[in-house]
């Protein structure tokens, strides 16, 4: 008796969950290649999506890939081409973006109602099915496929593909369902933006603001166009000690009392309700890859967590994605190991870069080294304006376009401590030339730091040990990473010889050859004379 086993009736090879630019950049990347995609969105286009809104330059030149560029619309879009950075309310360095072989010069700023937008329609082109204002509730993995529970304007149904892919953001019922409970408030960052209208200033030009309110994070403004702009503060979520600020109120704080900002909001004023969304950072414990399941962007955690910015991972995991499911559909093979390929790519591009974000934002989580924090970052602003290349590097990383490891080269390391070695001996020689009343008052300064900092350690010492835990948590994270680059240089520079000294031993044997050749010339004419 032949047994015939029951094929599964699949409504699409891939079910994507979340319409942002990852899951619309994955679908059409996919449905390019016929294969069959759903895409889940729980709201209906054109739809807003709290944002910073900068398009950076790594992610114009993913757009470029996928033909939104070439939009009619899309240059009309506000380009940017160079940044400012404030501190304390006043301009400490102005320069260009970054330039960098192969990826265009400029940022632009482009409101997610509209690259949202933009890409939505791209994906639907390709032939990608969208359920709109469809609320995806839950998944179950099988043998041969998965099932997805769906509500649609109240109505229960479910959907069968042979795989999914969760790409609905920070807050992802994928992820939190594939990993069991929400990100750690550790692994979160906070941000709220307003726009506004009726500014002054350059059109071509984001501006940074930092201050010890602030931080860690930042408060920016962004332009949208000529008069209009996207203004917004982001921290840490988890900082030491906590954080009682509400970021509305911050932001309005901020606005009110920052010469350099009000002057540069001038007589502007806001168009809506100030709006805020959480960020899931990397967390290097998690995997992104299962059965028959992937997680990109915002939802594998894919942030820099040093800008908050995600737009460029969600693009560029959207498009690492397609590679591996495209081989997946041909092998007809979803497994975990199949789809390895998709999480050491991303190992391979982000994962150090990731955990070195991560550590910065560990130490500067600590707000009782504000003061210190400050000082740092000046003596780096200080360097990058008489020196170029650290300043490119340094924007870079600021900007996405420089991997943040750059940030621990020895020679950028040595910069940086020449610089301050500078920055402190000229301040010590002012203090000097004050007197031993600035001596002592200094030291009683010092002695009341250490002594808060024993009563705050005494009043939680779970938070500091938490604090101290996952600094060395990400101390392993990139030691890891350190080890297996030098072992990389050390195997390369090993085989590198080998080869060098292959070449020079051919390089010696036919020059020998290339002699007794010459010495038995005259014999061979002799002999045929």
């Amino acid at each position: 008796m032949i047994h015939i086993s029951s094929i599964p009736n699949y409504d699409c090879d891939v079910l994507i969950v979340g319409a942002g630019p990852g899951g619309t950049a994955l679908a059409t990347s996919l449905a390019q290649a016929d294969i069959s995609v759903i895409i889940i969105e729980a709201h209906s286009f054109p739809r807003d999506k709290v944002c910073g809104d900068f398009v950076g330059p790594v992610a114009i030149a993913e757009l470029q890939k996928l033909g939104i560029a070439g939009l009619e619309d899309f240059p009309k879009t506000n380009v940017i081409n160079k940044a400012a950075v404030y501190l304390d309310g006043k301009e400490i360095i102005n320069r260009p973006i970054p330039r960098k072989e192969g990826i265009p010069f400029h940022g632009r700023v482009i409101p997610r109602m509209t690259l949202d937008y933009w890409l939505f329609k791209k994906a639907k082109e390709a032939g990608a099915r969208v359920f709109e204002k469809t609320r995806f509730k839950s998944y179950t993995i099988t043998a041969n496929g998965v099932k997805a529970e769906i509500t649609t304007q109240g109505k229960n149904s479910s959907l069968r593909a042979k795989m999914i892919v969760g790409a609905d953001g920070s807050s992802s019922t994928v992820a939190r369902i594939f990993y069991g409970s929400k990100p750690s408030n550790f692994d979160r960052i906070l941000a709220v933006r307003a726009y506004y209208e009726n500014i002054s200033g350059p059109q071509d030009q984001c501006e940074l603001y930092f201050t010890e309110a602030s931080f860690p994070g930042y408060y920016w403004l962004f332009p949208t166009g000529k008069h209009t702009a996207n203004i917004g503060v982001g921290m840490v979520m988890e900082t030491l000690p906590k954080n009682e600020t509400h970021l509305n109120e911050l932001l309005n704080k901020l606005i009110q009392e920052d010469e350099s900002l009000k002057q540069r909001i001038g007589t502007g004023t806001p168009t809506g309700k100030i709006q805020g969304w959480p960020l899931a950072t990397y967390n290097p414990t998690k995997d992104i890859i299962s059965d028959r399941l992937v997680l990109i962007g915002d939802a594998a955690g894919l942030i820099n967590s040093l800008n908050g910015e995600g737009i460029q991972y969600a693009l560029l995991s959207g498009r690492w994605a397609a590679d591996t499911i495209k081989s997946c559909i041909a092998a007809d093979d979803f497994s975990k190991a199949k789809l390895q390929s998709y999480d050491q790519k991303v190992a391979q591009e982000l994962r150090y870069d990731l955990a070195l974000s991560n550590t910065i934002i560990q130490c500067i989580r600590n707000r009782k080294f504000n003061p210190f924090w400050m000082e740092l970052l000046s003596i780096m602003v200080s360097r990058a304006k008489i020196d170029e290349s650290y300043a490119d590097i340094a924007g870079g990383i600021l900007a996405g376009m420089e991997p943040a490891n750059k940030a621990i080269h020895p020679s950028f390391i040595t910069k940086t401590l020449v610089q301050g070695a500078v920055h402190f001996g000229l301040k010590s020689a002012s203090g000097l030339l004050k007197g031993p009343s600035h001596w002592v008052s200094a030291g009683a300064r010092t002695g009341q730091f250490v002594g808060h900092m024993a009563k705050e350690i005494k009043n939680d010492p779970k938070a500091y040990t938490d604090w101290v835990m996952g600094l060395a948590a990400n101390g392993i994270e990139i030691s890891s990473h350190i080890w297996r680059d030098l072992h990389q240089s050390l195997s390369r520079n090993s085989k590198n010889h080998k080869n060098n000294g292959k070449e020079n031993e051919q390089y010696r044997k036919t020059k020998d050859d290339q002699s007794i050749a010459k010495v038995d010339a005259p014999s061979v004419r002799r002999a045929q004379g």
